[in-house]
Order: C-alpha cells, then structure tokens, then sequence
C-alpha cells in the first residue's frame, strides 16, 4: 500500500500505470509517416504530370497551325456546299409538292398512283399534263398521205356536244372525213374554244388522236398540226410500218 495525501492507493494502482505507459505507442511517429506518405503522392502526380507533358504532342509550330487553317477553311467550305445542297433539295421538294397537289386538283380520277396498274399507265397518265376529257378520249383519227390531210370525228363526247350547242357553234358530222383544209381548221378551232371553257371552269382536259401517214414529211406535217390541240395515242405509218 502506498499512502499519499493520506490516501492510501493499492500497489496494483502503480503497476497498471507502468504497464499502461510501457505498451501505449506515442502519436509523433505516426504524424510524421503521414507527412512522408502524402509527399510520396504528391511526387508520384508530379512526376505524372511531367510524363503526360512529355508526350503531348506540340502543335505550336507556324506549319502546322497553317496545316490545321487550312484544313479548317476546307471543312468549313464542305460544310456550306453542304447547306446549299440541302436547300436545293428542300426546294425542289416543295415544288414537286405543288406540282402533285395541282395534278391532283385537276385530275381528281388519279390521285394515288398506287392504284393505277400496271406502272407504264401511271407514267403516260402523269406525262400527259391535262387530264383525259372522258374513259375513251379518243376523239378523232388524222392522216396525212403525200400531205393530203383527212380528219373523222371518231368517238362521241356528250360534254363537248353539249358545249357546241349551248354556244351556238355548228356540231362537225359525226364518222364523216373532213379533207377540206377549212373545214379542218374550223374542227381544231372549236377544238381549242372548247379546251378554253374546260380551263374557265376548271376542268381542264385534252383528247386523243391517231394518226396514219406515209412519207417522213407527211409524219412531222401531222405531228406539227394535230399535237397542238391532242395527245398521240397511236402512229401509224402505211404499208404495215408502225411508228411510236
């Protein structure tokens, strides 16, 4: 027993105080291997960095900035070639657009060109530019032999009768040849006064023809007269030769 201040303290009191100080490590060392480790570290990302610098690749010479100007300049050029291209292809997409919602307006018999087989049919109709006056468009049979021209009004039209009497005109016989230059141009004039009304109201149309003919200038002659007021529908050349 030990006494101090008058209190008595037992020896195991002073025992464990020793065995307490012998086995407890001090804080110092510890700090100063935290300092060492974080140096370490920071010598370790320097050195790094050092590393990264080496390889980066120098770009800072007058010929290569030139290089990267030019291939600047180049893609920029691209770019716009681009942009016009794009525009012009937007353009004539929004023409093809009207044209279709024109044809569509004055042929509403074809509006979608799936429907209509097989596909040469769809493309002669949309080659026509007016639509057909009627199912058997037809209307008259033209030949020109040795430059003799002869017209026959072929296939009847109700809305062209119609039209012929309600304006006063005098109706062509119907099956009967006209050879009369006169007579012929009278038939390509009411012809055309026809054409006319169908565009004031709206129904814009053009009939067929067929055409015989003999010689080469009887065939650009027949051509040059009659596809000013209808559309071909078969040239045929005498003595069993077919021009299309």
């Amino acid at each position: 027993m030990v006494e101090i201040l008058g209190v008595e303290l037992p020896n195991e009191f002073y025992r464990a105080k020793a065995n307490f100080k012998e086995h407890m490590p001090f804080s110092k060392p510890e700090r100063t291997d935290l300092v060492i480790n974080m140096t370490l570290a920071e010598i370790f990302l320097l050195l790094l960095f050092v590393v990264w610098y080496g390889y980066t690749p120098i770009i800072d010479t007058p010929g290569e900035i030139a290089r990267l100007k030019e291939q600047l300049a180049r893609l920029e050029n691209e770019n716009q070639s681009l942009k016009n291209d794009l525009r012009d292809v937007r353009n004539e997409i929004s023409d093809l657009k009207q044209r279709l919602d024109w044809w569509r307006r004055v042929s509403p018999t074809i509006v979608d060109l799936e429907l209509i087989t097989p596909p040469e049919v769809a493309q002669r109709e949309i080659g026509r530019g007016f639509r057909r006056c009627q199912d058997i468009n037809v209307l008259i049979r033209a030949s020109v032999i040795r430059g003799q021209q002869s017209i026959v009004w072929m296939t009847e039209s109700p809305q062209l009768t119609q039209w012929i009497k309600s304006a006063g005109r005098t109706r062509p016989q119907f099956g009967v040849r006209l050879t009369d230059h006169n007579e012929i141009d009278s038939f390509l004039a009411l012809i055309r006064d026809y054409y006319q009304n169908t565009r004031e109201i709206g129904t814009e149309c053009r009939f067929d023809y067929q055409l015989m003919y003999e010689t080469k200038e009887d065939y650009y002659d027949g051509r040059e007269k009659f596809e000013k007021f209808f559309y071909p529908s078969g040239i045929t050349r005498l003595r069993g030769q077919t021009k299309n």
